[in-house]
């Protein structure tokens, strides 16, 4: 290799990796206490009390009650969270794509409102239509998947 495409790879690498690293503690300063939390939750009758709220609305998505922690969480904050918190779950891969399409149309809701408001468009209708079209796709694909 020459010189200068080996220094031009070194430095290339170099600022790949610190931008990796950098990426990676962005994630995991979010990932890791909702995690935890979770996991506390799991272990205290607030999770089950939640659950049990939203257990008549979500099984129409055929999704477990406390999956709306995650769902709540995905749409208001973003999908790292919600990840987070699904992984401190028990879900089956069925439940996990099913929620997985709900918050790929409704996710970052306040961020991403803010984005649109900025684009001149009508955030009071861009916003709810995005909640309903995912949760329709998510109880349409529950209809769908064996």
């Amino acid at each position: 290799m020459e010189p200068v495409l080996r220094r031009r790879f070194i430095d290339s690498s170099g600022l790949g990796f610190k931008r990796g690293v950098n990426v990676f503690l962005q994630l995991s300063a979010i990932m890791i206490p909702v995690y935890i939390a979770t996991a506390i939750l799991k272990l205290t009758p607030v999770l089950d009390y939640v659950s049990g709220l939203f257990e008549p609305l979500m099984k129409y998505a055929g999704l477990p009650g406390s999956s709306a922690i995650a769902l709540v969480t995905g749409t208001f904050v973003n999908l790292y969270a919600a990840a987070a918190i699904v992984a401190g779950l028990d879900m089956t891969a069925r439940q996990l794509t099913i929620l997985a399409l709900i918050l790929g149309f409704s996710h970052s809701q306040i961020m991403e409102t803010a984005i649109v408001g900025k684009m001149k468009a009508r955030p009071y209708i861009v916003m709810p239509l995005r909640v309903l079209f995912g949760l329709f796709s998510g109880f349409a694909l529950h209809l769908i998947l064996p």
